[in-house]
């Protein structure tokens, strides 16, 4: 319990950071109401990513197919390909149907683009966090079975927001 009590408190100091980050874009959220809406989807999407990769590693490393001499030559190439693919493919449809459903109708057709670029960062990077931290954490000898989740949604959450806030900032045109 302690060991999960440490990473659980990771988490909320991370969401913590992440509601501040929030909060330091409220102008943007406020001057286009129709960003909350895709929030949820930023910050979930990218959390599954990451929850898929860590548990593949995990798998894989119980099972000997992941091993610490050829992780990134094999191993990790192999999951940046995959979670680049699936970035790629859920940034189209989601900045597609961003497009149509509240930019156009809106008058905010660059939502389009910011939904698309800012679900691809998030995607992309947590694929590549949920492999990467649990090997990080299996070669500093931590536990990687509860530590390495705690620590990816926080990450990805901040990065995939402020990439989404920032963006809307300056293609729609609001100051920070």
């Amino acid at each position: 319990m302690r060991v999960r009590v440490l990473f659980l408190l990771v988490t909320l100091a991370g969401g913590l950071i992440v509601g501040g980050l929030i909060d330091t874009f409220e102008d943007v959220l406020g001057a286009v109401l129709a960003l909350a809406i895709f929030i949820p989807l930023v910050m979930d999407m990218g959390g599954n990513v990451g929850t898929q990769s860590s548990t593949i590693f995990a798998r894989g490393f119980a099972l000997g197919h992941i091993t610490m001499a050829d992780f990134w030559r094999k191993n990790f190439a192999r999951e940046a390909l995959v979670g680049l693919v699936m970035a790629v493919g859920v940034a189209l449809v989601a900045g597609t149907v961003a497009f149509f459903w509240q930019g156009v109708p809106n008058d905010i057709p660059q939502l389009g683009v910011v939904v698309g670029v800012a679900l691809f960062t998030s995607v992309f990077l947590a694929a590549c966090l949920g492999f990467l931290l649990p090997y990080i954490m299996v070669k500093l000898g931590i536990d990687h079975a509860p530590g390495a989740d705690p620590f990816i949604p926080t990450i990805k959450d901040f990065t995939g927001l402020l990439v989404y806030f920032s963006m809307a900032a300056w293609l729609i045109g609001v100051e920070v």
